[in-house]
C-alpha cells in the first residue's frame, strides 16, 4: 500500500515539484538578500518573503497532486482519462528545469560576493560635490543597550576614518544625529550641503555581524551603491568592512587618495574584539556628559587599554576622558595633566599619526600654558584628519582663549561647515564674534541653536547667556523661563536663576530658587556656588564661608567655576578673623599648581590666582604673591581674552592692575568693562576686598552708582513679567 502511494507521488511529479520549489525559493531568498538593501527595503521584507515561500510549499505540493498539465491546460488529475496522462513527459521537463535552476543558483552563489563588492555605478557627482553625510546606523539587533552602543560606535568610527580622506567633505556626527527623522533625502542634502548620503543598518546575532549600507545621490534620490557585509564578529572584520566602505565611497565620489589616505585605510587599530567593544561602549556613554557617565566611560576606556595595551585609539580616548572630567570639574588640573600626559604618550608611541592623541596632547599643552606647542599639536592632528570638526572646535577654542579672534573665527567657521548643526561650534563662534565686538552676531548664533531644536534647552541657554554677557538681564529673563519650563528638575537651572535674582537685587526671590535647587541637588558644586554668592551679596560672609568650607571638605568638583566663588568666601572670612592659614590650606589643596615656583596659569584658574595673590600678600608672603601676579599678568597679556564681554574675564584686567598698583588704569579698565556690558555677579565681585584701595575714590563710587541704577531699571523690567509657577516676581520686595 505504502509502495503504491509513493509510486503515485512519483507519477504525479510531486517530488519533482517539491524539489524545484525548494531550489527556486532558495534562489529568490539569495536574490532578495542582495537586492532588498539596495532598494532600501526594511529587513523584515526578507522575513516576509521566507514566510510566504514556506506557506506556499504545501500549496505547490497539493497542486501537483491534484492537478496535471495536459495539452488542454491544467486539469484535475482525477478527470484525466487513463492512457491520456502525459505526467511522465511533464516530469522529464521538470527534470530539465531543476538542472537549469541549479546551474543558475550555483552561478549566482559564485557571483554573489562579486556583485556585492563590484565597483559602484558612476554617479552624477562633480568633483566639487565630494561631500557626504553618514546617517546614524540603525540597530537591527536585539534591543539591548549594548547593541545600540555598538551600532553608534561603528558609525562614529566610520566618520573618523572618512574624515581622514582629504578630498572629502564629511558632515560630523553631531549634525547627522540632530536631523529630523522625517526629512527626505533631498531635504537632508540641502540642509547639510552634501551631494550624497550613506544609510546603514547593523545587526549582531551571536558571533555574526551583518552591516547593510546604501550610498544615495541627494539630488536625484537615486542609489549609487549598496552592499551587505556578512561576517564573523571580530575586530579585524569590523575594520576591514569600514575600510572597504570608505574606499568605495571615495571611488564613488571621485576622491583622489593620497599615500597617507591609503595607509589610513589599511590600519587595523586592534585585533582584540573585546577591547574594541569596550572602546565603542566608552565613546557612546561619554556623550551623556554627566559625572557618572564620564567616570563610567573612563572605566570602560581603561579596560580597553588593559585588554590590548597596543590599542592606540583607546589610549587617546582615555586621554580625552580625563579632559572631559577636568572640563566638568570632576578632577583637578594636575590630576588631569598627569594622567592625560601618560595616556597620550602611550598612544603616540604606538601610532605617531593618531590624530585624536595629537589633539589630546594639544589640550594638555594648552591647559599647562604652552600655547605654541599646543598649536603645533592641533595642526599636526588636522594634517592627518583634516575633516574633523571636533579637532577644529578644540583648536578654535584655544585660539579664542589666546585672543587670536580672527584666526579662531576662521577655524570655527571651517568646523561649522562640516558640522552645521553643532550647538558647541555655534556657541563658540558666537562667543568669538562677541569678543570681536559683534554681540549681535552672538545673538544670531544663539537663535540658530534655538531654530535647530526649538524645544531644546541648549538654545535657551545660549540665548540667555548671550544676553547676560552683554549686560541685558531683562532680555535674558524670558529665556530663563523657557529653560526652567523645559527642564523643571534641573538643579543647575534653579541654582543659576538664584544667582541671577541675587545679582538683580531680589534676595527673597533668590532664596526661593536656591532652596528649590538644594532640594534637587543638595551636594552639587553649582548649588553651593550660587548659594554662597547670594549669602555674600547679603553681607553674610561667615555663613558663606561655612558653606564653602563644608562643601570643599567633601571634595566636590569645580563645576561651573565653583572653586572661584567658594575659595573666595573662605578667603574673605579669613580676612575678617585674621587667621589666614586655613584659607591658604584650602587654596593649596584645590589649586596646587598655583604654589609652584613657576605657577601654571590657565583659563580654569586665572581668576583664582588673582584672589590667591591678595591672600598671600596679606599673609606677608609678598615674594610668592608677586610671582603669582607676574605669571597671571604674563598669561593675560599673551592671551588677551577680551574681558569687556565675557563674564568670567569681565574684570580680570581690573584685578590684575589693582594688584600691580596701577589704580588709575584699573578704574579706566573697570569703566570700559561696565560700558561693554559687565553686569554678571557685579555685586559679588565688587564686594571683593581687592577693591578696598579704590573704594574712596570718586570715580569708583560713580561707577558703582551707574551700574546700580542700570540694574534697578532692569529689575523693574523683569518684575513686569508674569509669575513663574509658585514664584511671583511682582509681589516680592527689591533690595
Amino acid at each position: 500500500m505504502a509502495g503504491s502511494f509513493i509510486q503515485e507521488l512519483k507519477r504525479r511529479n510531486v517530488f519533482r515539484v517539491a524539489i524545484i520549489y525548494i531550489v527556486v525559493s532558495w534562489l529568490l531568498i539569495q536574490i532578495g538578500d542582495v537586492m532588498f538593501p539596495a532598494l532600501l527595503l526594511p529587513d523584515w521584507t526578507t522575513t516576509l518573503l521566507v514566510a510566504f515561500l514556506i506557506l506556499g510549499f504545501p500549496v505547490a505540493v497539493i497542486f501537483a497532486w491534484a492537478f496535471e498539465l495536459t495539452p488542454d491546460g491544467v486539469t484535475r488529475t482525477t478527470d484525466v482519462p487513463e492512457g491520456q496522462s502525459i505526467a511522465s513527459d511533464t516530469g522529464q521537463k521538470i527534470n530539465y528545469l531543476i538542472i537549469g535552476t541549479l546551474v543558475v543558483a550555483v552561478g549566482f552563489l559564485l557571483a554573489k560576493d562579486f556583485l556585492r563588492t563590484n565597483e559602484p555605478v558612476q554617479p552624477v557627482i562633480s568633483v566639487a560635490d565630494q561631500s557626504i553625510a553618514v546617517l546614524p546606523f540603525k540597530n537591527q539587533s536585539a534591543s539591548e543597550e549594548d547593541a545600540e552602543f555598538f551600532a553608534g560606535g561603528l558609525h562614529d568610527e566610520l566618520l573618523t576614518l572618512l574624515s581622514k580622506l582629504g578630498d572629502l567633505k564629511v558632515i560630523s556626527r553631531t549634525s547627522v544625529e540632530r536631523l529630523d527623522p522625517m526629512l527626505s533625502i533631498p531635504e537632508i542634502g540641502a540642509l547639510l550641503g552634501v551631494a550624497t548620503v550613506l544609510e546603514g543598518q547593523v545587526q549582531r546575532a551571536g558571533d555574526r555581524l551583518r552591516i547593510n549600507v546604501q550610498l544615495i545621490d541627494t539630488a536625484r534620490e537615486g542609489h549609487i551603491w549598496a552592499n551587505t557585509y556578512d561576517s564573523e564578529l571580530s575586530a579585524e572584520n569590523v575594520f576591514e568592512v569600514q575600510s572597504d566602505i570608505a574606499r568605495t565611497i571615495a571611488n564613488a565620489l571621485r576622491a583622489e587618495l593620497s599615500p597617507d589616505d591609503v595607509d589610513a585605510l589599511e590600519v587595523i587599530p586592534t585585533t582584540n574584539t573585546e577591547a574594541l567593544e569596550k572602546y565603542l561602549l566608552a565613546t557612546q556613554i561619554a556623550k551623556r556628559q554627566t559625572y557618572d557617565a564620564l567616570f563610567q566611560a573612563e572605566a570602560y576606556m581603561q579596560e580597553a587599554t588593559e585588554l590590548d595595551d597596543s590599542f592606540s585609539n583607546a589610549w587617546a580616548g582615555l586621554a580625552h576622558m580625563h579632559g572631559e572630567l577636568f572640563r566638568t570639574g570632576a578632577i583637578g588640573l594636575l590630576q588631569y595633566t598627569n594622567e592625560a600626559t601618560i595616556a597620550v604618550a602611550k598612544a603616540l608611541a604606538i601610532d605617531p599619526k593618531n590624530a585624536n592623541a595629537l589633539a589630546a596632547r594639544g589640550q594638555v599643552q594648552n591647559a599647562t600654558g604652552d600655547s605654541l606647542a599646543a598649536e603645533e599639536s592641533f595642526r599636526e592632528a588636522l594634517e592627518i584628519e583634516p575633516g574633523s570638526s571636533r579637532i577644529l572646535g578644540m583648536y578654535g577654542e584655544m585660539l579664542r582663549m589666546q585672543g587670536r579672534l580672527e584666526d579662531a573665527k576662521e577655524v570655527l567657521s571651517t568646523g561649522l561647515a562640516l558640522d552645521p548643526l553643532s550647538f558647541e561650534l555655534l556657541f563658540q563662534l558666537g562667543r568669538t564674534e562677541m569678543y570681536l565686538g559683534h554681540p549681535e552676531r552672538n545673538i544670531e548664533m544663539a537663535h540658530r541653536i534655538q531654530e535647530i531644536e526649538p524645544l531644546n534647552i541648549n538654545g535657551y541657554v545660549a540665548l540667555l547667556q548671550a544676553n547676560l554677557w552683554r549686560g541685558r538681564y531683562d532680555e535674558a529673563w524670558p529665556w530663563y523661563v523657557k529653560t526652567l519650563a523645559t527642564g523643571p528638575g534641573d538643579y543647575e537651572t534653579w541654582a543659576h536663576i538664584g544667582c541671577y535674582m541675587s545679582n538683580l537685587g531680589l534676595p527673597e526671590i533668590a532664596d526661593r530658587y536656591l532652596e528649590k535647587a538644594r532640594s534637587l541637588g543638595p551636594d552639587e558644586a553649582v548649588v553651593a556656588k550660587c548659594t554662597s554668592t547670594a549669602l555674600t551679596n547679603r553681607g553674610q560672609i561667615e555663613q558663606s564661608a561655612a558653606l564653602a568650607d563644608r562643601m570643599l571638605s567633601k571634595g566636590i568638583g569645580d563645576r561651573w567655576d565653583s572653586d572661584r566663588v567658594l575659595l573666595r568666601a573662605i578667603r574673605d572670612q579669613a580676612f575678617r578673623t585674621g587667621d589666614l592659614a586655613p584659607a591658604i590650606t584650602h587654596y593649596r589643596s584645590r589649586r596646587p599648581e598655583l604654589f609652584s615656583p613657576t605657577p601654571v596659569i590657565s583659563p580654569a584658574n586665572a581668576t583664582i590666582a588673582a584672589d590667591l595673590a591678595l591672600l598671600l600678600r596679606r599673609s606677608g608672603n609678598e615674594r610668592q604673591a608677586q610671582v603669582l601676579i607676574d605669571a597671571t599678568l604674563q598669561w593675560y597679556r599673551q592671551t588677551q581674552p577680551a574681558g569687556v564681554y565675557g563674564y568670567v574675564y569681565g574684570v580680570m584686567e581690573v584685578h590684575l592692575l589693582v594688584l600691580d598698583g596701577e589704580q588709575d588704569l584699573a578704574i579706566a579698565a573697570l569703566e570700559e568693562a561696565i560700558n561693554g556690558g559687565y553686569r554678571w555677579q557685579w555685586k559679588w565681585d565688587l564686594a571683593n576686598p581687592l577693591y578696598d584701595t579704590l573704594r574712596d575714590r570718586p570715580e569708583f563710587q560713580a561707577l558703582l552708582m551707574y551700574i546700580a541704577q542700570d540694574m534697578a531699571r532692569q529689575r523693574e523690567a523683569v518684575l513686569a513679567y508674569p509669575h513663574l509657577g509658585e514664584f511671583d516676581l511682582r509681589d516680592k520686595p527689591a533690595e
